[in-house]
């Protein structure tokens, strides 16, 4: 497989909402949408209240928000390897606290975290280096903690389109869900669930409730997995 050359994040910090808003403008949602939705999901998978929430591949930060919303007396942290990108995240959920990855000397010490959501970062990592950045999130999590990873679906061919033409994702090599639920296990995770999910754009949305009962139908724009840590 032919390596790819690594997007570098920090040349569309300023503009990346407005990026992804031109990318996702045919599903006839904001881009919020897609944040708060992946952020509910996965606030439905977790028992109890979490203490310490990190987003692993924050970006800007545009997820946290729901976070703060959903979990109000939660610990928030975002990371990412896009200090411009922080910046922004900082101004946006100034309550969260960040810091830049690729340097783990320079990482401030954090106590192991209770929930990490992970969006849309496995596919810009080249498939040699995923075990790597998998067992660097399973690091920060404490035994017993929820990991929930979303990923594009790589069998819907709108999803492919899209991927395709979007400037950011030059680097894009998706993920099949069954290589990474084997990521997860391989990575010392269990996975408790695997499912398809954004199946219908902004005019069929009064059939959204459908989603509910499609999760095996590999047709979703996306798809996640919740893992466990042991």
């Amino acid at each position: 497989m032919t390596q790819q050359a690594k997007v570098d994040f920090d040349q569309y910090a300023e503009k990346y909402d407005d990026l992804l808003e031109q990318n996702v403008a045919f599903f006839g949602e904001g881009n919020e949408y897609f944040a708060e939705y992946k952020v509910r999901t996965t606030a439905g998978l977790v028992v109890g209240q979490p203490k310490r929430i990190l987003e692993y591949g924050c970006g800007t930060g545009r997820n946290l928000p729901y976070f703060k919303e959903l979990f109000p007396e939660a610990t928030l942290v975002g990371c990412d390897i896009s200090e411009k990108s922080l910046e922004v995240g900082r101004k946006l959920v100034p309550g969260a606290t960040f810091f830049t990855l690729g340097n783990p000397a320079a990482e401030p010490a954090t106590e192991p975290f209770d929930l990490i959501f992970v969006a849309g970062v496995f596919h810009h990592v080249q498939p040699p280096q995923r075990a790597e950045v998998m067992a660097d999130i399973v690091r920060r999590a404490r035994p017993g903690a929820d990991i929930v990873i979303f990923e594009h679906n790589p069998y819907n061919p709108v999803t492919r389109k899209l991927v395709s033409n979007c400037i950011y994702d030059a680097d894009a090599v998706l993920v099949p869900p069954p290589e990474m639920v084997r990521i997860a296990e391989a990575g010392k995770l269990t996975v408790l669930k695997r499912t398809y999910t954004l199946f219908f754009p902004a005019a069929l949305k009064a059939i959204r409730g459908l989603e509910n009962f499609l999760g095996w139908l590999p047709l979703g724009g996306q798809y996640f997995i919740h893992c466990k840590a042991r």
